[in-house]
């Protein structure tokens, strides 16, 4: 079977709201580690609005949607950094190890059709 890329898109009624979120984090009560905290994400999506962007990180999960791995806050101007900081890096993993490409399924979900990759 295929393997489907689907960008996470929480349900209309169901996007995590702030006292909702459980921080992947939390070590229920426990004293914090000060370790940071690692996932693997494969799904992505961004909400944005006019001062505010959100990031939502999740992983595929085989014949279900993806599961919700992470939710990040941020200005418009550290979503912008993170777009050049990104794609400047991209750029020189490309010019190091060679073209990366996206399925045109992907570039559809996302609605990155004709955009330059």
């Amino acid at each position: 079977m295929p393997i489907i890329q689907r960008p996470y898109v929480p349900p209309e009624d169901n996007v995590p709201q702030e006292e909702s979120y459980v921080n992947p984090g939390d070590t229920q009560g426990r004293e914090p580690s000060g370790e940071p905290i690692t996932f693997y994400s494969d799904s992505m999506h961004i909400f944005s609005s006019l001062y505010s962007a959100v990031l939502f990180f999740g992983e595929q999960m085989e014949e279900r949607e993806p599961i919700l791995r992470a939710r990040i806050k941020v200005s418009p101007q550290m979503l912008k950094a993170i777009a050049l900081l990104t794609s400047k890096h991209v750029r020189e993993y490309e010019q190091a190890v060679g073209p990366i490409t996206l399925p045109e399924q992907v570039l559809k979900a996302w609605e990155l059709e004709g955009e330059s990759h």
